[in-house]
């Protein structure tokens, strides 16, 4: 009989490893990133320095290092020179017991490298280039083969982190849209299919999403009633409904109206016999649209919509981006706590007063939009400037956290 081991917490090769990966993915600073890997990796592998030099056109720099001091960061070699360049060059692991004592060492004034001559560097290979090299050094013995093997292992994770960072520069995009919504905020995009896009949902499941819609107009109402943002409520009075208390001026009936039709549209009994009849969420979308049916609880788009919001998958805290935005998609925006909303196309004037209700940035008329941001990019969200950033900068990053915040 084999005995199965499952590695739990506490393994400190394991549990640094996989810290490793969490690291890679991180949006922070890329020094401040590639200076924690290092940490792990000197934890990991038992040395008391560890560097990563990033190739940058022609050079080799330090961005990020454990155990030298912090002058070290920018430190910046050719390719080709030193053990560091040389590494590079030949795509290979390089070792040495001394490394002050070989040929190809390069002194670097004011690092104290003397201290750990024990040196291994490995290449960091993405596309068949050499992206940077990881160096481990430390006073002792010299790596043994084992030594070396397990830091090209370690390398890989830093070349995921290095590659992944390059891939969305090169995909960083300053988008302009229409200001909708004021606001500036920073989240993940999340993607608002089309009806035609869903997946389909089992019968079950949508039973389940439709009672938890019910919950989320709850607390969209309840968040819109609490909100600082144009909608906010004035005092009640005996005679107001809920929809009054949150739009009281005769001009935000029409938002009102949407959310009585949202509450009526998930109540109604043939939508709901028809959603659950198993034909799926793509073909009720189609048909009500291509008879243009209405039902008391609206028009054909809300129904869209609706299927849309039973199918996706759209997170709280993230960016929500979609073609266009209609007032349902609004509502479990505010519901479910979306950080913006941002569409390609138009947003329905309804939907916009139920953002600004809630004080949620949303832009429109985004050009290149869907070119340029896919699940899960990094997206700066200007609402007042009408200004989507796709993979921002870290400079930037840090100008509109500060503006936010200010």
């Amino acid at each position: 009989m084999v005995d199965v081991e499952v590695h739990h917490r506490g393994a400190r090769g394991v549990d640094g490893i996989l810290r490793l990966i969490e690291l890679a993915g991180h949006d922070g600073p890329v020094e401040a990133m590639l200076d924690a890997m290092c940490a792990e990796i000197a934890a990991i592998a038992g040395v008391d320095v560890v560097s990563v030099y990033v190739t940058e056109r022609e050079s080799l720099i330090m961005r990020g290092n454990h155990g030298f001091p912090r002058v070290a960061i920018g430190t910046t070699l050719s390719v080709g020179e030193g053990i560091v360049g040389l590494c590079a060059e030949c795509m290979r692991p390089v070792s040495a017991a001394n490394a002050a004592s070989e040929s190809a060492y390069k002194h670097v004034p004011g690092l104290g490298e003397e201290k750990f001559p024990v040196f291994v560097g490995v290449p960091l290979i993405g596309g068949g280039a050499a992206m940077g090299v990881l160096v481990l050094q430390r006073a002792g013995a010299p790596f043994a083969k084992e030594e070396v093997t397990l830091a090209m292992a370690l390398g890989a994770p830093v070349t995921l982190a290095v590659e992944r960072r390059r891939q969305s520069a090169a995909r960083s995009a300053r988008l302009l849209g229409v200001a909708a919504s004021g606001g500036l905020v920073l989240g993940r995009a999340n993607v608002v299919p089309t009806a035609t896009a869903l997946e389909e949902v089992a019968v079950d499941e949508i039973e389940r999403r439709l009672n938890r819609l019910r919950d989320e107009l709850g607390r969209a109402l309840k968040r819109l009633a609490d909100a600082p943002g144009d909608g906010a409520a004035s005092e009640p009075t005996a005679a107001a409904t809920s929809s009054d208390l949150l739009f009281g001026t005769s001009d935000r009936r029409s938002v009102a109206a949407t959310l009585d039709r949202f509450a009526l549209a998930l109540m109604d009994a043939r939508l709901r016999e028809r959603l659950l009849s198993g034909d799926g969420l793509r073909v009720v979308a189609k048909d009500y649209l291509r008879a243009a049916h209405r039902i008391d609880t609206g028009g054909a788009n809300d129904i869209e919509d609706l299927c849309v919001l039973l199918g996706a998958t759209l997170r709280p805290g993230a960016v929500w981006i979609a073609d266009a935005i209609g007032p349902f998609v609004a509502v479990a925006a505010v519901a479910r706590g979306a950080a913006a909303l941002v569409a390609c196309g138009a947003i329905d004037p309804i939907a916009i007063e139920i953002a600004r209700a809630a004080s949620m940035p949303m832009v429109g008329a985004v050009s290149g939009l869907f070119g340029w941001a896919r699940p899960g990019d990094l997206l700066a969200v200007d609402g007042t400037e009408g200004l989507v950033l796709v993979h921002p900068a870290q400079a930037e990053i840090e100008r509109l956290r500060a503006a936010r915040h200010g």
